[in-house]
């Protein structure tokens, strides 16, 4: 865990090197799930009930789902980028490194601007 964490630190710093594209990109990702949650405040604005479900029955499963998601596109997208490790011969120089492969695999694509994606699924949690 402590590994973790310090690839996880390293990977901060690298992003926070171009610090206007970390913020512009992160309120970019907030806002593109803010335009979800419009969507869906409007209908139930129009139509008290979809099917049944209320507003906050609707926002509480979709910042959920939305919470899983983000938390999934921050910190567990290495494998995403697998076939180009691959093309690339990266994998041969994490096969021979005295690590978990899965592990550094999972860390090689952290991606912090997902963070504004995770706060706007917390204040629809907090909104239902």
């Amino acid at each position: 865990m402590r590994l973790y964490l310090r690839y996880i630190s390293m990977l901060f710093k690298c992003q926070m090197q171009y610090m206007a594209s970390f913020i512009m990109m992160t309120v970019g990702q907030f806002l593109m799930s803010f335009t979800a949650f419009l969507t869906i405040y409007f209908v139930f604005w129009r139509f008290n009930s979809v099917s049944g479900f209320a507003l906050s029955e609707v926002l509480l499963c979709f910042s959920i789902v939305l919470m899983a998601y983000s938390i999934t596109e921050c910190f567990v997208r290495g494998f995403d980028v697998f076939p180009r490790l691959i093309k690339s011969g990266d994998l041969d120089r994490i096969l021979v490194r005295p690590r978990s492969e899965i592990f550094q695999v999972l860390t090689s694509n952290v991606d912090f601007t997902r963070l504004g994606r995770l706060s706007q699924a917390i204040l629809m949690f907090a909104y239902a």
